[in-house]
C-alpha cells in the first residue's frame, strides 16, 4: 500500500496521557486521525494488540479494493436491534475515503459520530459507535468478505484453535443469525464460521487471542513453510505439535 507520509515504518503511535483508557472512544478518534495525518494511507487495519495478522493475506484483499471508495470491511456481526459492525478482535479496514468521512463526522459536535454523543458503554465499545456512525450517518455498509469459493471466513475473532474446533461463544455465533437480512439468505451455513478445515479460507488474514508464544510459533510455521513449500499437511503438523506453547 502506498504511504503519502515519508517517514519510514513501522512507527509507534503514542496516545497523550489526558486520553485516558476510560475514553475509548477518544482514543480510537486520536488514532484514526493521526493515522490519516501522518501517513495518510490508503488503507489502515486496525486489530487489537494480540491480534496475529497475516499480511501477504491483507494485501492480497486490499488489491480488489479501491481506497478513493468507501471500505469498511472485517467480520460483520450483528445482533437483534442493533447495527451490524465488524469484529474489533478480528480487525477492520478503512479506507481512505472512509476516514476522511469519519473525521468530517467528528469535526461536527453535533453528530451522531461525536464522542461527546457516547454512553459509558461505547466509550468501553468504541467500534460499536463507529459502526453506528457508517449505518446511521454515513450511509458506508459492512460487506461479506467470505471467501467465495466456499463461504469460510477470513477474519476471525478468536484463536486458532477455538475457531477450528468451534468451541466459540453462543453469542458470536447468533450475531451470524441476522446477516441474512443484509447479504442475503446462505441457505448452507447462514453466515456462521464452520469447523475443521472448512473454518478459515486458505487466504485467512487474522486471528485474535493469539499471544507472544504462539505469535512466535506461527511465525516459524510460516517461515518454514516459505522456505519449503512441497511441505506436506502432515508435515506442517508435526511442526505445529512441537513448536506450539504447551503452557496456553
Amino acid at each position: 500500500m502506498k504511504l503519502q507520509s515519508p517517514n519510514p515504518t513501522p512507527q509507534v503511535l503514542l496516545v497523550p496521557e489526558h486520553i485516558m483508557v476510560e475514553k475509548g472512544v477518544e482514543r480510537l478518534e486520536h488514532v484514526i486521525r493521526t493515522v490519516h495525518k501522518d501517513a495518510n494511507p490508503d488503507f489502515a487495519f486496525f486489530v487489537n494488540d494480540h491480534t496475529f495478522v497475516l499480511p501477504n493475506h491483507l494485501c492480497q484483499f486490499l488489491r480488489e479494493h479501491d481506497s478513493s471508495k468507501d471500505t469498511y470491511a472485517g467480520h460483520a456481526l450483528k445482533g437483534k436491534g442493533e447495527s451490524a459492525f465488524n469484529s474489533g478482535a478480528a480487525g477492520y479496514v478503512l479506507s481512505r475515503s472512509t476516514m476522511e468521512k469519519l473525521i468530517k463526522e467528528w469535526d461536527d459536535p453535533k453528530s451522531k459520530c461525536s464522542a461527546a454523543n457516547a454512553s459509558k458503554w461505547l466509550q468501553g465499545n468504541p467500534g460499536i459507535l463507529t459502526a453506528q456512525c457508517f449505518g446511521e450517518v454515513l450511509n458506508i455498509p459492512v460487506v461479506d468478505t467470505r471467501d467465495k469459493r466456499d463461504l469460510s471466513h477470513k477474519f476471525h475473532a478468536y484463536g486458532i484453535i477455538r475457531t477450528v474446533t468451534g468451541k466459540v461463544d453462543e453469542w458470536y455465533l447468533n450475531k451470524h443469525e441476522t446477516l441474512d437480512n443484509i447479504f442475503g439468505v446462505d441457505t448452507k451455513y447462514h453466515h456462521r464460521p464452520q469447523q475443521g478445515a472448512k473454518c478459515c479460507s486458505i487466504r485467512t488474514i487474522s486471528f485474535h487471542y493469539v499471544e507472544a508464544g504462539e505469535s512466535l510459533a506461527f511465525w516459524e510455521v510460516m517461515q518454514t513453510v516459505r522456505r519449503s513449500p512441497l511441505m506436506s499437511d502432515g508435515e506442517i503438523k508435526e511442526l505445529m505439535n512441537k513448536i506450539w506453547p504447551r503452557d496456553k
